[in-house]
């Protein structure tokens, strides 16, 4: 067996050899890790002088990261409970957005 082909057949080995659901795990890591390095870079956008204002935006950018992960685990999971959890989380967190951007544009934010 030549070098060359004993090499592909290793690399397919070693591929077969890792669980389909290791590839989806990794891409759901990295999508969480997407969306906390999102919401930590929205939180430092929305400091501002006043503690009420810099409250809000930073409480948008934190709520629109839950939706996001909300996002990554209803596509990943079949946890009856999980994905309930997830659906209500996005409601809500939608609706507190919705709020917050009220009241940001009530008091000049």
């Amino acid at each position: 067996m030549s070098t060359k082909l004993l090499a592909r057949a290793f690399i397919i080995a070693a591929i077969s050899a890792v669980p389909l659901h290791a590839f989806a795990e990794d891409a759901a890591t990295n999508s969480y890790k997407q969306s906390m390095e999102k919401m930590n870079a929205d939180m430092q956008k929305g400091m501002d002088p006043d503690a009420t204002k810099a409250w809000a935006k930073m409480m948008i950018a934190h709520h629109q990261a839950a939706i996001d992960m909300n996002k990554v685990v209803l596509k990943e999971t079949k946890d009856p409970t999980i994905r309930k959890m997830a659906e209500k989380g996005t409601s809500e967190q939608k609706a507190e957005i919705k709020q917050l951007q009220g009241w940001l544009s009530k008091n000049g934010g």
